[in-house]
Order: structure tokens, then C-alpha cells, then sequence
């Protein structure tokens, strides 16, 4: 049997595992940080909860045009931290990936930091652990940053 190492458990990375167990390979799968990748934990979930209490909020604020009479809203935004909070951990938890990873038997390590090649087959990982496979698949995303090029601002 194949071993396989994915490297990053957002989207990609957890697709990239589900199918390689799938397929047969005995699959392994590492993250820096949280199961579920920036998606889940610091992109887009996060950021509708936000979005969605900014809308709120302005729909609070029309509600006189409708004849219905409040005190102006006040942002608790605390309070709104923690919902945000509330909203990832309720996605994680209604999440079925996460039980599709154990019936496949795709090990999972979470909270790593940051990996490095010490061989073609191995990688180490900022905590320590060492992991090595026939083959690995890189899913770790990307950054943006500004080119050296005339004109480029």
C-alpha cells in the first residue's frame, strides 16, 4: 500500500486526502494550525458572521423608516468575537469531514506549525514530529505579495 502525506488541511488538502484513501494509500495528513485551513478558520466562515452582524446592524438602523421605533444599535464587538467563535466551532462540529477522515483512517495532525523537506520523503515539522511518506501532496495555500516591477503598486 502507498503511503501518502498531505501537507495542509484546508479545502484542497482535505479533498487531496480523502481521495488518495479513496484510491487505497495509507494517508497521513498535516497542518500548521486548525483542521479545515484558513477557509474555516480565518476566512470566509469568520468573515460572513462579521458581514452578517454588519447587516444586521444596518437593517436595525431602517427599521424607523417602517414605523418601528428602537434605540440606535450598539456593536458589542466583544461579544461579537465570540460569536464568530460560536459559528466556526458549530461548523467544525456539523462538519462530516472530519468522520470521513476516521472511517478512511486518515491520521491527522493538527497544530504542527510550519513543515520542512529534511529528504525527498520526509518532512519535519515545527513541533518536532517527523513524517515520511512514498509520496506527499502539497495543499498550504498561498500569500499575496508585491512584485518588483515598474508600474506595480
Amino acid at each position: 500500500m502507498k503511503s501518502i502525506l498531505v501537507v495542509g488541511a484546508g479545502p484542497a488538502g482535505m479533498r487531496a486526502a480523502l481521495r488518495a484513501a479513496e484510491l487505497g494509500a495509507q494517508v497521513e495528513l498535516v497542518t500548521s494550525g486548525e483542521f479545515g485551513g484558513m477557509a474555516a478558520n480565518d476566512g470566509p466562515i469568520p468573515v460572513r458572521t462579521l458581514a452578517h452582524a454588519a447587516r444586521l446592524i444596518r437593517e436595525a438602523r431602517q427599521l424607523g423608516q417602517y414605523g418601528v421605533i428602537t434605540s440606535e444599535p450598539v456593536l458589542d464587538y466583544s461579544r461579537l468575537l465570540l460569536r464568530v467563535q460560536e459559528v466556526v466551532e458549530e461548523t467544525r462540529a456539523r462538519s462530516g469531514r472530519r468522520r470521513d477522515f476516521e472511517s478512511l483512517g486518515i491520521k491527522v495532525h493538527e497544530h504542527t506549525g510550519t513543515a520542512r523537506f529534511t529528504d525527498p520523503h520526509e518532512i519535519e515539522t515545527e513541533s518536532g514530529l517527523r513524517l515520511q511518506a512514498d509520496a506527499m501532496i502539497l495543499c498550504v495555500g498561498g500569500v499575496s505579495r508585491r512584485l518588483s516591477l515598474p508600474g506595480f503598486n
